[in-house]
């Protein structure tokens, strides 16, 4: 540990919730918050305790890796990483920058502030209304539990696959604003154009505030890749583009007297459709950026109870089964006869943990707003813990329906 520090660049990355690739003794690989690699290219000196993404050339010490994710100074960042242990909780939700690596030309880059709801929400139902839902995708949005008129309602559509500057042309003809709406911005050429790529083919998801605006878009992706099911619809480090800003969904009545908070809004949509309650949706548990602002509009509306719906993995049993992913096979404790073990998987403990910090945080987000709330939980075995069967509060009020 270095003498002037309470901590080591190990915390700082668990602290920020990096996800490890791979570890030794004297450093770590970890995705890059900087660059958005999902190979492990940012790596951790643990001796030095510093860190160098090998992608994007971001480096420093580990004061540095937590203040130029937050755009902190060095005294400002070690205090609020010593408070942050000290109580051990997660650090607050960043946006991860999944930018293409460019020539330096890319320093060039405007970035623009977002544009007023209402101008995002014009621009977006436009958008909407050009696109269309493919049946593969209708199909699987009937399998998940949802009836056409709420598909309908919902307003889910395909991404388009060619055709992006010709899209953008007939929305500024049609009046709509681009420039602070996220997922478009300018090319070279001076066209404006969206950010839709082969990796992000799959169906929009509007993303709605408490006034029903539609304020983002998620891709609930056709080929999820890295882990990732969802990406939002975003432009950030394109010309005149901007970040999506990770804003939490309403599904459901401003101010409903007892709100649901759970973790995606899709899965939000379906369980209000299912049960009729309302739900607050978060982009992953751990990314309560936007929440707080978010329930204290609600309880200026009306709300007087949360309960904390988030998926059931907050209670994973963390043994080792050989069942986390396909690499389990090379882990140095895994072996066939896995269900006589009492190994503990350590990448099971670490899910379990995160999605906890994010349980805890949402019930100091209440303490300090005077929410009272409790947390839901489904599925469990003898021991409490998660049985493995229903994950989502979306899938167990699946299961109760079709239980009818």
């Amino acid at each position: 540990m270095h003498q002037d520090f309470p901590f080591t660049i190990r915390e700082v990355a668990e602290l920020l919730g990096l996800h490890i690739r791979h570890k030794n003794t004297v450093s770590l690989d970890v995705d890059c918050p900087f660059c958005g690699d999902r190979k492990g290219k940012l790596n951790l000196n643990l001796k030095k305790n510093v860190f160098k993404c090998n992608r994007c050339g971001e480096s420093g010490g580990m004061l540095a890796l937590y203040g130029k994710i937050y755009g902190l100074d060095n005294q400002t960042s070690c205090r609020e990483i010593k408070d942050a242990l000290g109580r051990n909780e997660q650090a607050p939700a960043y946006e991860v920058k999944w930018r293409e690596i460019k020539p330096a030309a890319e320093d060039e880059v405007i970035t623009l502030e977002q544009a007023p709801d209402e101008v995002k929400h014009k621009t977006y139902t436009m958008l909407l209304n050009q696109l269309t839902l493919t049946e593969p995708h209708k199909e699987g949005l009937l399998k998940r539990g949802f009836t056409e008129q709420q598909i309908e309602k919902n307003g889910y559509k395909s991404t388009p696959v060619f055709g992006f500057r010709s899209l953008a042309r007939r929305l500024l003809k049609m009046g709509c604003v681009l420039e602070g709406v996220p997922g478009f911005y300018e090319e070279e050429s001076g066209e404006w154009s969206i950010h839709f790529t082969a990796k992000s083919s799959g169906f929009l998801v509007p993303v709605r505030n408490i006034e029903g605006f539609i304020v983002g878009m998620q891709i609930r992706l056709d080929h999820p890749y890295d882990g990732r099911k969802y990406m939002w619809l975003s432009s950030v480090n394109y010309n005149k583009g901007t970040s999506s800003g990770s804003p939490t969904h309403l599904a459901g009545e401003p101010g409903a007297k007892t709100v649901f908070v759970t973790e995606g809004p899709l899965k939000g949509d379906l369980s209000h459709a299912l049960s009729g309650k309302t739900f607050g949706c978060v982009p992953g548990a751990n990314q309560y950026a936007n929440l707080p602002a978010f329930l204290s509009e609600m309880k200026g509306y009306g709300t007087e109870f949360v309960y904390e719906a988030y998926d059931m993995d907050k209670l994973l049993k963390p043994v080792c089964r050989g069942d986390y992913n396909e690499k389990c096979r090379y882990c140095p404790q895994y072996h066939k006869d896995w269900r006589h073990t009492t190994i503990l998987c350590e990448k099971k403990q670490i899910k379990r943990q995160n999605i906890q910090r994010g349980c805890k945080k949402l019930a100091g987000i209440c303490r300090e707003l005077e929410l009272p709330g409790k947390s839901l939980t489904w599925d469990t075995d003898e021991d409490g813990d998660w049985a493995e069967y229903v994950k989502g509060v979306d899938d167990y009020l699946v299961s109760l329906e079709r239980n009818k």
